[in-house]
């Protein structure tokens, strides 16, 4: 048996976390559901441990051995994709609490929880997800046990693409609200590098904020798209009425949709600016959101 667990190894940030602790030899344990697409795990000599967040006694087995543990574990991606058999609160509330209290009763020695940057209390009361992962935070943060939280900037991948309405080959991006408030995005190459470090170190701190080196509006990540590509972009604006009527409506029928409308509304009206100080405290020189705009634009130019 091995002694780190990886949970949230199917997904885009804990397949490259699973990737970096392979690269550097490190045997890892991954808890997988039954129905998770588990090749790219496979193909790195992970070892694979069924369970699920949402039962207990799978969580104490995956325990077994383990000294240290790692999760990115959520369901918000699962759920916008259309799945039915999950809640936002019970996996990122109560299924990330179970997990930490299973890793407390077999004596782990660390836990690296990825949690959010941003959890105010307005993004909390519009954001369900939000609200599920600002109650895990503080669990994590009040156990005993030795731990390290997370929270990472808006991710790169996502804000810079199709998913939050940014559609670079068709000429054609959504601005939230006013779009002129800051974000300091961040790569989700870096956080992974960042958490295995966290997860190696010897004393790491017990919060770790990740932001990128760059603080740009919507509007300015829109305009560098243009100089890249050489063309101007139709802006279409959703008015922060609109996000807030309609984070407010979907809050009980849609919460994954409500959590994206009221984060994109609290991000409009609060900034996301988290600065890359402590990934530069683990020597992780953060990758500019410019430079990944460039990168798409010519991957875009390429394959046109």
């Amino acid at each position: 048996m091995t002694g780190l667990l990886l949970c949230g190894g199917t997904g885009g940030l804990g397949g490259r976390i699973a990737v970096r602790l392979a690269r550097r030899g490190i045997p890892f344990r991954a808890l997988v559901r039954p129905t998770s697409d588990t090749a790219a795990l496979r193909s790195l000599d992970a070892e694979l441990v069924v369970g699920d967040l949402r039962d207990r006694s799978s969580l104490d087995r995956a325990m077994t051995g383990a000294t240290t543990v790692v999760t990115t574990a959520n369901a918000i991606g699962r759920l916008l994709a259309g799945a039915k058999d999950l809640s936002i609160d019970a996996v990122d509330r109560d299924g990330n609490i179970a997990l930490l209290r299973a890793a407390e009763s077999a004596g782990v020695e660390r836990f690296v929880f990825v949690s959010s940057a941003g959890l105010t209390d307005g993004m909390a009361a519009r954001a369900p997800f939000a609200a599920a992962k600002r109650q895990a935070d503080h669990a994590v943060r009040e156990s005993p046990m030795p731990s390290v939280v997370v929270r990472p900037a808006p991710f790169q991948e996502l804000w810079l693409g199709g998913d939050s309405g940014l559609q670079p080959e068709k000429h054609r991006a959504i601005v939230f609200g006013r779009g002129r408030s800051r974000a300091s995005y961040v790569a989700m190459d870096d956080v992974a590098e960042g958490c295995v470090r966290l997860a190696l170190a010897d004393a790491p701190p017990p919060v770790v904020a990740m932001g990128g080196p760059e603080k740009l509006t919507r509007h300015e990540v829109v305009d560098a798209f243009e100089r890249e590509m050489g063309v101007r972009f139709r802006r279409i604006t959703v008015p922060r009425p609109v996000l807030a009527a309609g984070s407010r409506a979907l809050r009980r029928p849609k919460p994954a949709l409500a959590s994206a409308m009221g984060a994109s509304l609290t991000m409009d009206i609060e900034g996301a600016v988290v600065e890359p100080d402590d990934l530069r405290y683990l020597a992780i020189e953060p990758q500019p959101t410019t430079r990944r705009i460039r990168e798409i634009a010519r991957e875009l130019v390429t394959a046109g």
